[in-house]
């Protein structure tokens, strides 16, 4: 079974997430396993993310924030936050729903009385990435009720479903805003300015993967020292920036791979590797199999 994609620009900015003009608001039934390597890429986008456990445990990252959820329990992500999750530990498999929310259902439009109160206060708070929703909090609980009683108005779909689920989102970002506000307005702090780093440095990576690129190409695109920029991966992301560069020097071989157009040393060479052999043992430790079983086997 082909695997889904996530379609990012070079920023790591998710395409196409929500309609921000009819109804923006979308609920997905998802699992990990449909990803590649069992994890979502790490991306971001301007609405804010609501995701539900249903079965099994994923380690959830946004920003520098690591969570492990487990069934039953979820988690709110902010506007721009970026976030990737992967099944945890020994889990097989995790599956979840995802709720994907422009509070302009909310607002009605920029600069009015409610946008103002009390959703650009939760937008704009520097340090308010993440806030998980443990199921047996009080809190969590009424927060993952109502997203279940959203999802159920949304699959539904009968008459006037989208005024009720208005509603129910209104209700929704009330209980967040009397849960945050004590955290609002605060002052910001380094880590505001390591994601936008982070955000410049991977879209250098992105943009220039099939080059030659060094570390100190990727610093220099931010401004910063090597080692400074080692420690802003690894404090953010928990890798290394080489790492990174070559795990998606080879997300980027998948398509190429499946195509069947090009033989291996043209697609290492096409992703910015010297050769064909680094590219195959490349492949084989991040992806558990070699570049022709991955294409034997996905091309069916």
């Amino acid at each position: 079974m082909e695997k889904f994609r996530l379609f990012l620009d070079n920023n790591l900015k998710e395409r196409n997430t929500t309609d921000k003009y009819s109804f923006p608001f979308r609920v997905g039934y998802e699992r990990l396993s449909n990803y590649e390597q069992d994890s979502f890429p790490i991306h971001w986008h301007p609405e804010v993310e609501f995701t539900y456990v249903t079965e099994g445990c994923m380690e959830y990252q946004a920003n520098d924030n690591l969570y492990k959820i487990s069934a039953g329990n979820g988690i709110f992500t902010n506007s721009n936050v970026l976030h990737t999750a992967r099944t945890a530990g020994a889990e097989a498999d995790c599956s979840y729903i995802a709720f994907v929310l422009n509070p302009v259902i909310i607002f009605g439009y920029e600069d009015s009385l409610i946008f103002n109160r009390y959703v650009n206060p939760i937008y704009t708070e520097p340090e308010l990435f993440s806030k998980y929703l443990g199921g047996d909090s009080p809190f969590g609980k009424q927060m993952i009720s109502l997203l279940l009683e959203a999802a159920e108005l949304q699959d539904q779909a009968k008459i006037g479903y989208e005024l009720l689920l208005a509603e129910k989102l209104c209700s929704l970002w009330f209980l967040l805003f009397q849960e945050l506000q004590p955290f609002l307005n605060q002052k910001e702090t380094g880590t505001a300015t390591d994601i936008n780093r982070l955000k410049t440095a991977i879209g250098f990576i992105q943009s220039h993967y099939s080059e030659d690129i060094s570390l100190q190409d990727i610093a220099g695109s931010c401004h910063i020292s090597k080692s400074e920029c080692c420690h802003l991966f690894k404090r953010t992301l928990r890798q290394t920036p080489f790492t990174y560069l070559l795990n998606y020097r080879i997300q980027k071989s998948l398509p190429l791979l499946l195509s069947g157009g090009q033989s291996m040393t043209e697609i290492a060479v096409e992703i910015g590797f010297h050769g064909s052999s680094y590219f195959a043992e490349t492949f084989k430790k991040i992806m558990s199999c070699s570049p022709s079983d991955y294409r034997k086997t996905h091309s069916k």
